[in-house]
């Protein structure tokens, strides 16, 4: 647990209005691109400008029983959600650190692999811009671990994207067609240096593993068969695995 009281606080309170940025990152990046999130935020139904007490994290929804002030239209869930994943993952942050800049990175990581699960869940997209601060968020990751270093965490990022990019070129050879989008290949890259080399295959595995319950458990709901061209998003469940492997 950190022990500087008063930044771990910080980051408390701070935590839920990073997830609201983190929800204007996941709708408004992957589309429209970096320049977007300066515009003023809006009802995308009405067009409404939302005023300032509209958009106070967590708080807002929950007063305007998670509709539109103006026209009534329902909020999407996953902004609170996201919200609300943000101030989790600044707790988690505070209680498995003890310095104050391994904290912040720790939570920074998290909130970055949070608007990457997002982006990609929703959209299907996994933004450059994202995948990269992952990539130098990663890096500080293992310069901060003295069993490590800035080496190391450049040797487990190349040794991560070669073999995504190994298994992306034989998946379209063998099959001609794209079963691994070159956004996973990028992503590998932040999650390699933040782990080390040698957990890359347990992540794989993991996101594998989560990605195969939840189709199953469709299938089984739905009663239907995924079929071969079935689309997951990949991204999600390895940025899941990532955060299950850091906490345990």
């Amino acid at each position: 647990m950190s022990d500087d009281w008063p930044q771990a606080l910080f980051l408390l309170l701070v935590s839920p209005a990073v997830g609201s940025f983190l929800g204007v990152l996941v709708d408004r990046l992957p589309s429209r691109g970096i320049r977007a999130l300066l515009q003023p935020s809006r009802c995308a139904t009405c067009t409404a400008a939302l005023a300032w007490r509209d958009m106070v994290p967590v708080f807002s929804t929950m007063v305007l029983g998670g509709r539109c002030r103006v026209c009534g239209t329902t909020i999407p869930g996953h902004l609170l959600r996201i919200e609300i994943a943000a101030l989790l993952a600044g707790l988690v942050a505070v209680l498995l650190t003890r310095s104050s800049a391994e904290m912040w990175l720790t939570a920074a990581l998290f909130w970055c692999l949070i608007a990457l699960f997002y982006t990609d869940l929703l959209q299907f997209r996994l933004p450059d811009a994202l995948t990269l601060t992952l990539f130098v968020l990663g890096l500080a990751m293992a310069w901060l671990d003295p069993e490590r270093g800035l080496a190391n965490g450049l040797f487990s990022a190349a040794i991560a994207v070669t073999a995504f990019w190994v298994i992306r070129t034989g998946y379209f050879q063998w099959r001609g067609r794209e079963g691994l989008g070159l956004g996973d290949v990028k992503l590998m890259a932040g999650i390699g240096a933040a782990l080390g080399w040698a957990l890359v295959p347990v992540v794989t595995l993991v996101a594998a593993g989560m990605a195969l319950t939840v189709v199953a458990v469709e299938a089984i709901l739905r009663k239907t068969a995924p079929g071969a061209d079935t689309r997951l998003p990949l991204g999600s469940y390895l940025c899941a695995a990532t955060v299950l492997l850091l906490v345990v």
